[in-house]
């Protein structure tokens, strides 16, 4: 049987096709997995009650200027009512509560403008930059009213906009970064020709993570960067620690110098931090205080 090294060597096109396949769909694999980890992919589920199922679908993050939608996507059944309560997260207003409609609504996500019609509500627009809501989602079948969520409430936050242009290039060149990162310890593992590599991951890691990442939050939410020294949003930390490996990995093979075991480690760490959701520790306003945190708003405004 043909060694690993063996088929690399005779039919080196078809391996250097096979790496970049498997780069591509490991790639493909994680943006999904960090879209639907993310906040401002929309909480969707299906609710069970006694008589019969309701499908959900509650947005996590809107646009300051739009109102948050909260829906019941199918037809309710008869005999089935809902409504929510909620509140400005961190801040001491009493619970507020609306009943779901029959209603129309408009929301928009990476660009995109989706109208349905549905039974819902709508929480009115925050106006400060990693605002957030936390509200509750109560099913009423004639028994006792059910939390959706059971304890936990559900959390939205509000960003302001952000051009098309400014996150396709950040969405492009941050997974381009993964899948030269990938393709490089793969190469690094069959011992082949990874030096140039290694400078390509870093270079679209830092247009990707460095530069327009940075741009994006800067439109959301009016700062840079909140991770490391000035927050802990694991976004911007994640992003950090593996430009650390890489530029090691860099030093260790400078010139003619080989070191695999590096560059396989970066490659590693890169996989790892990717299975970190989105935007953990992120921009919060904090209503109680008048600050934030990975935001540049300080001003408190009167209670929705």
């Amino acid at each position: 049987m043909e060694s690993q090294l063996d088929l690399t060597r005779r039919r080196p096109k078809l391996t250097n096709f096979l790496l970049w396949l498997l780069a591509i769909i490991l790639t493909g694999a994680c943006v999904m997995y960090q879209d639907k980890t993310g906040p401002t992919y929309p909480l969707e589920g299906e609710f069970q009650t006694a008589n019969g199922p309701v499908r959900f679908k509650f947005l996590r993050s809107e646009t300051i200027g739009a109102d948050l939608a909260l829906m019941l996507t199918n037809e309710v059944p008869e005999g089935v009512t809902a409504y929510v309560e909620y509140r400005r997260y961190q801040s001491d207003d009493d619970w507020a509560k609306i009943s779901f409609q029959p209603d129309q609504f408009e929301f928009s996500r990476r660009g995109r403008t989706e109208t349905v019609q549905a039974t819902g509500a709508k929480l009115p627009s925050l106006a400060e930059r990693a605002g957030k809501y936390e509200f509750f989602i109560y099913i009423d079948d004639d028994a006792e009213p059910v939390s959706i969520t059971g304890s936990d409430p559900i959390l939205a936050r509000y960003k302001a906009a952000v051009p098309r242009w400014a996150l396709a290039l950040h969405i492009f060149t941050i997974f381009a970064s993964m899948m030269l990162a990938l393709r490089t310890t793969f190469e690094a593992l069959i011992n082949g020709n990874f030096q140039w590599m290694i400078w390509a991951s870093i270079i679209s890691l830092l247009l990707g993570g460095f530069f327009f990442g940075p741009l994006v939050q800067l439109y959301a939410f009016g700062v840079w960067w909140s991770g490391v020294p000035f927050g802990y949003d694991w976004t911007d930390n994640k992003v950090l620690v593996e430009m650390v490996f890489w530029l090691i990995a860099a030093c260790l093979n400078r010139g003619k110098k080989r070191h695999r075991f590096s560059v396989i480690l970066a490659g590693v760490v890169t996989l790892l931090v990717y299975f970190i959701p989105h935007s953990l520790f992120g921009s919060e306003f904090n209503y109680r205080t008048g600050t934030g945190t990975g935001t540049a708003d300080k001003i408190i405004n009167q209670a929705p």
